[in-house]
């Protein structure tokens, strides 16, 4: 099973639309995930005729948007648990956290990891956004996975990235938009 993996789109506040190229690296994925800042439903829209979209809401999607989608979900896919969630919580309700999120990036990243870990139990892939960067790593039993965004930021190229169920494997690849 190939699954398409998004996460902050920010379509329209960072970008007019979808740029073609992600439809063209979506093209033969089984299933496509967005993990949150779809930001416009039309987003959604155009990913469903690829494949079945599942998606959750943001801290940037609209009320609109939240109202179609939840903040955090768990799936199943070729025999593995599947955490979706976009991970804007992490730093929330606490100022200090707040700050370490602009000054100190590995401090700031691990408060994410250790957050996204805490809101699922017994799933093998946990699919985050939030941080525009891109992440692919074990955790114990787990694997994070954080596609960056579609929406490029600080002269960065957008990516996506691509997860494979295969009998007894995940797999799984950032790719550069």
């Amino acid at each position: 099973m190939k699954i398409g993996i998004l996460a902050d789109t920010h379509v329209p506040d960072l970008l007019p639309a979808l740029p073609p190229r992600v439809l063209e690296l979506l093209n033969g994925v089984d299933i496509i995930l967005h993990a949150g800042d779809v930001c416009d439903l039309a987003v959604l829209q155009r990913l469903e005729p690829i494949a079945q979209t599942f998606a959750v809401f943001g801290n940037r999607d609209s009320a609109e948007v939240k109202k179609f989608l939840q903040e955090k979900q768990r799936l199943e896919f070729g025999n593995r648990a599947i955490g979706l969630i976009h991970g804007h919580r992490a730093w929330a309700g606490n100022p200090l956290t707040s700050a370490l999120h602009l000054l100190d990036r590995p401090r700031r990243l691990g408060t994410l990891y250790a957050s996204v870990l805490r809101e699922f139990s017994d799933v093998d892939v946990i699919v985050f956004g939030h941080s525009h960067e891109p992440y692919f790593k074990m955790h114990g039993s787990v694997l994070l996975f954080n596609p960056g965004a579609v929406a490029a930021r600080r002269g960065q190229p957008g990516t996506l990235g691509i997860l494979e169920i295969v009998p007894n494997a995940i797999k799984g690849r950032i790719v550069q938009i």
